[in-house]
């Protein structure tokens, strides 16, 4: 076993690992982020073109967050060595499907229908099946880092990405801005999947990078993995307030993600400057989480689940005040998210790890998406909602704060000596 984290196996060979992570960082970026975090992008180019209202035409995130959950629930038993692929697979099909079906839209329910397929990609390409293969791949030792890398691609892909996405809008139009990401998930996505959707170091028959010397080796199977099967951990309250936390994180980040640059365009920005916040702001978080990621890898993991908490309630108080206080609330707002977001995708399955150990880790980190779907689903509909009945974002705003500081107030606790599972025998 590796106990250091670094580019290359025991063979003096680059760790086929990092490979893994690579394509993780890629369909995070076409699969998730190019459905979900540059959604803002769309929302006034396609609802001032075609008639609609925001709050009606955002219920697609809900659609397909529903969706997702559904999916999710069906796979979380069939994350296996031989099935993961095929997932993986007829998932980016079903992204490029939904994609290609929002870029010939006309009317309010066509999109409604195309989420679903949307919602089938993002359960079955992106964060489940990535953390458990990366998990798979890393041990505690650099499983944070490998994680934050991975996700990084959320961020540092939206980065590059937004502004490109913004100029198609406005040069090419919304259509063809949407079928460019239906193609690239079908040339880019696939052929990595193929190539690199690795079930384990074993299967390459090398050892796993980042177990420290007290860890079990990584060749043992799934029911010999130290940790509290999932039968056991699902009965517990503590792992379904785990679990809301996660829900309680989205419904804040999805709005960020969805409304921040229409907020600044309401507030006299213009669009292209708000489009280059969001781009900032996601930018920021690739660096974000790979310090957030490195401090965990460090056993600081309720550290920097209280830290992103706290920082990431601090962006929407940023957020209110971006009219009193204008590029210093904008400021406030980057760093927030920058170095706040990372509790979804970092902290999120390190939570798994820290109370469940590596048993059953494909179920659980299911059921910890399923939530974060549930936050995207309502909490994209919610904001919309009273943004039509209000005209203004303040209420929903802070709301969005008060469910991160709950949430930092769970993680706080579960990330305690008490609910490690090495101290939790009685649960093995």
């Amino acid at each position: 076993m590796q106990n250091k984290i670094g580019l290359k196996d025991e063979n003096g060979k680059f760790y086929f690992g990092w490979y893994v992570v690579i394509m993780g960082f890629i369909l995070m970026i076409f699969g998730y982020a190019c459905i979900v975090s540059v959604s803002g992008v769309f929302t006034l180019p396609v609802t001032t073109d075609l008639g609609l209202q925001i709050g009606d035409f955002v219920v697609w995130m809900t659609i397909q967050s529903l969706a997702s959950i559904i999916v999710l629930l069906l796979v979380q038993k069939r994350m296996t060595e031989n099935m993961i692929k095929p997932i993986m697979i007829i998932s980016a099909i079903c992204g490029a499907v939904g994609m290609f079906g929002f870029s010939r839209s006309t009317e309010l329910w066509h999109f409604y229908l195309f989420a679903i397929p949307l919602g089938i990609c993002m359960s079955g390409l992106t964060s489940t099946p990535c953390t458990v293969l990366v998990t798979n791949w890393f041990g505690a030792k650099a499983r944070g880092v490998a994680l934050s890398l991975v996700f990084g691609g959320t961020s540092l892909g939206c980065m590059a990405i937004m502004p490109i996405l913004n100029q198609t809008v406005l040069n090419l139009g919304w259509r063809t801005a949407y079928l460019s990401i239906a193609i690239a998930l079908i040339v880019i996505c696939v052929p990595l999947v193929l190539a690199f959707a690795k079930w384990s170091p074993e299967s390459k028959g090398i050892a796993r990078m980042g177990d420290g010397a007290e860890s079990e080796a990584s060749v043992l199977l799934e029911q010999d993995k130290p940790g509290i099967p999932f039968r056991i951990g699902i009965r517990k309250v503590s792992t379904w307030m785990m679990f809301l936390s996660g829900s309680l994180l989205v419904v804040a980040s999805v709005n960020v993600l969805l409304h921040t640059q229409t907020f600044l365009v309401m507030n006299g920005y213009s669009p292209t400057f708000g489009g280059n916040i969001v781009s900032v702001s996601i930018g920021l978080l690739f660096v974000g989480s790979i310090a957030i990621g490195a401090v965990c890898d460090k056993g600081h993991l309720r550290a920097g689940a209280i830290l992103t908490a706290i920082l990431f309630a601090l962006a929407f108080i940023g957020q209110l005040l971006i009219p009193q206080l204008g590029i210093a609330g904008i400021g406030i707002l980057i760093i927030g998210y920058g170095f706040g977001c990372p509790a979804v995708n970092v902290i999120s399955p390190l939570l798994v790890n820290h109370m469940f150990g590596e048993k059953d880790t494909g179920r659980y980190i299911s059921y910890v998406n399923m939530f974060i779907s549930l936050g995207g689903a309502f909490g994209a509909t919610i904001i919309g909602m009273v943004l039509n009945a209000t005209g203004t974002y303040t209420v929903p705003f802070i709301v969005c704060a008060a469910f991160i500081v709950i949430c930092g107030l769970i993680r706080g606790t579960v990330t305690s000596n008490a609910f490690k599972f090495q101290e939790r025998k009685e649960d093995k």
